[in-house]
């Protein structure tokens, strides 16, 4: 019986290693972080400071 696989390739699936889960970790992290942000942009009051300096 010969090889069909070529040197170098893995016999895994792609879902069986460990570096695309963490590329899409990274990536799900940031969808999730700037739909969280983009809430709180939303559906929060923006909070305008005072300073003594400013008032002559």
């Amino acid at each position: 019986m010969t090889e069909s696989r070529r040197a170098g390739e893995s016999a895994a699936p792609w879902y069986r290693h460990l570096w695309p889960w963490i590329v899409i970790g990274l990536v799900g992290s940031a969808v999730v972080g700037s739909l969280t942000s983009a809430y709180l942009a939303v559906h929060t009051d923006d909070v305008v400071l005072e300073h003594a300096d400013a008032s002559n």
